[in-house]
């Protein structure tokens, strides 16, 4: 599998927790939208530390013009972690006005993150890297 595949698999995978978020707050269950909530954080944090850890810094190595991207993707990233903690608070305290605004804001940016890594960042990723990183990432990519 490419990194094209095996991340916007993740993102999708992330994608799916997020959704429910919503879904067990307006049930007014509480407990599930929080769990919901901490999973997707999570799950996409797991996903942070490798795009940050190994892919950009492999892309970065492989071309000093990826430099641009990976920094607009990592100050995306910190953008998103300011958003999960609203996320979290929000179902914490069980505030449905906090929680529509933190989701909106959040699947906002993740919407445009997204786009631009599957678009752009991972294809590039799979031109300049090696394939048995994609290989290694599919064994291991399990978030959730």
């Amino acid at each position: 599998m490419s990194y094209l595949e095996v991340l916007s698999e993740q993102h999708r995978a992330c994608d799916q927790l997020f959704a429910g978020i919503e879904q067990h707050a307006y049930k007014g269950d509480w407990t599930a939208a929080a769990s919901a909530a901490q999973a997707f954080v999570n799950d996409t944090e797991v996903h942070f530390a490798y795009e940050e850890g190994v892919l950009f810094p492999a892309l970065e190595a492989a071309s000093p013009n990826a430099t641009g991207p990976t920094s607009v993707m990592r100050s995306e990233h910190a953008q998103m972690r300011e958003l999960f903690a609203a996320l979290l608070a929000a179902t914490a305290e069980h505030d449905t006005e906090a929680l529509a605004d933190a989701v909106e804001t959040l699947l906002f940016v993740m919407q445009q993150h997204n786009a631009k890594e599957e678009n752009v960042l991972y294809p590039i990723a799979d031109r300049l890297l090696p394939a048995d990183g994609a290989k290694e990432l599919d064994s291991t990519r399990k978030v959730g």
